[in-house]
């Protein structure tokens, strides 16, 4: 009788655990853009998306008060182990993924852009990089801060179309940029990188983008 007592207890017990865990909900995961790595109050040495306009620059203190993004990028892991349940973060928006497509150019979530959903694409060094209209990648802003400008920095400008050659402005920037007020004076996180070396702004790069 003890024998066939314990037997029952432990077959009961066996039954609950079994309720338990398959009862349990799953965990879903929070997935987010990898962290920038740039400190916005302390720019040292680096190339940053940045939004200004040609008002920011202050001639006379010799700098230009821009603000400063990051390319939303994902860890590569992470992505292709997410699944339906999970929510990430997409362009600043947090989003619960009911659906999820993947294809030889990338992965749709949500049906994709065409759908309100969201766009990943495979990017260099173990990433996913989030794309948006016309391919354009997504950024996240980190914040203003103001840099001085080297006494030799450059320019290096796009024309305001596609087939306009890249112009090289190394003297008479104040003046250049002046001239931009009236006719192209968009400098944003899609188009433009400033390049940063021991605190100070050496170049200027904005490109054409439809």
């Amino acid at each position: 009788m003890k024998a066939l007592k314990s037997l029952s207890i432990l077959a009961m017990a066996a039954l609950m655990c079994s309720c338990s865990s398959t009862g349990k909900k799953p965990e879903h995961k929070r997935i987010a853009p990898l962290p920038a790595g740039i400190e916005v109050n302390n720019l040292k040495d680096c190339t940053v998306p940045a939004a200004f306009t040609p008002d920011s620059f202050n001639w006379m203190g010799g700098n230009l008060t821009l603000t400063v993004y990051s390319q939303d990028l994902y860890d590569a892991v992470e992505i292709e182990q997410m699944q339906v349940g999970d929510t990430i973060i997409y362009e600043g928006e947090a989003k619960v993924i009911s659906n999820i497509n993947k294809g030889n150019s990338g992965i749709d979530i949500n049906g994709g852009l065409d759908e309100g959903g969201c766009c990943l694409a495979p990017n260099e060094g173990g990433t996913y990089v989030a794309r948006n209209w016309d391919d354009h990648a997504t950024y996240t802003e980190l914040g203003k801060a103001e840099v001085a400008l080297a006494e030799d920095f450059v320019i290096i400008d796009c024309g305001e179309f596609p087939t306009d050659p890249n112009d090289t402005i190394r003297t008479d920037q104040k003046l250049y940029i002046e001239k931009q007020k009236d006719t192209h004076p968009d400098f944003f996180s899609l188009n433009t990188r400033v390049t940063i070396e021991n605190g100070m702004i050496t170049e200027i790069n904005r490109k054409w983008i439809p």
